[in-house]
């Protein structure tokens, strides 16, 4: 308990999966979360945390877009005057086209590449120069996949090229300001089980297929990726940055 107590944190995808899992836990150590998500229902959801007990607040945004990112500082600040961690959380998937080029969809393909890779980018515009201005020893925790760092048969496919494209510009951001005190790491999950995915069928596709591929014969929870973003957004890892924690049972040592 209380590893994160009183640090502000902004979380991207907040409404469902990892990251909804994430503000729980986080409120749990003691964190003031800014839940972001292009649903609405991310209002109710902090309301829940708040009612249990914890700080939270929900701010329903387009995050692939620059004014979506002043708002989301602004109200933080308003809120709470400080922010101490960004969690770059949300994230599109592309599904469709197999993962050939002549079916793929330009209009998905554009829509991954703005929501993966623009809104991180947005986020160091706004968040980070925040924290740059004001002095803040912070910290990011971007999303990558395992999917992201070698080669599974989606070379065409726009989500893992986005998971690539974030591992490498976390690792440049931790060179570069490393000197302001601000740490980037990534985490990067795979064959979790989370209820979205759930839903929309993804598992009961590709289930099989993932634990067959895992070396530990298993899908992970969402709480398996929380627990090392909890470490990295505490004290505990302040001399931690570009580090890359994988959390997928294995996968990526073997693919």
């Amino acid at each position: 308990m209380d590893r994160l107590k009183n640090k502000v944190v902004i979380i991207t995808g907040a409404d469902g999966g990892i990251c909804h899992c994430a503000a729980e836990i986080f409120a749990k150590e003691g964190a003031k979360l800014v839940m972001v998500d292009i649903a609405p229902a991310v209002v109710e959801k902090a309301a829940a945390i708040k009612k249990a007990g914890g700080e939270a607040i929900g701010i329903p945004a387009d995050i692939s877009k620059l004014e979506s990112w002043e708002q989301i500082l602004k109200t933080t600040i308003d809120t709470y005057g400080t922010v101490d961690c960004c969690v770059n959380g949300a994230a599109r998937m592309s599904l469709t086209g197999d993962w050939d080029t002549d079916s793929q969809s330009m209009d998905e393909w554009d829509g991954v590449i703005n929501l993966n890779l623009k809104s991180m980018l947005y986020s160091y515009k706004t968040v980070l120069k925040y924290m740059i201005d004001h002095k803040i020893k912070g910290n990011f925790i971007n999303f990558t996949s395992s999917t992201g760092l070698s080669y599974n048969g989606s070379g065409c496919e726009a989500y893992p090229i986005t998971k690539a494209g974030i591992k490498l510009i976390t690792n440049d951001m931790a060179a570069k300001h490393g000197k302001d005190g601000i740490r980037f790491n990534c985490v990067a999950p795979n064959a979790i089980k989370v209820p979205k995915m759930v839903a929309a069928g993804v598992f009961e596709k590709y289930g099989e297929w993932l634990k067959s591929t895992t070396p530990m014969n298993t899908l992970g929870d969402p709480e398996d990726v929380v627990w090392a973003m909890v470490y990295l957004a505490s004290d505990e890892a302040k001399f931690v940055s570009g580090a890359l924690i994988t959390i997928d049972g294995g996968w990526s040592s073997c693919h």
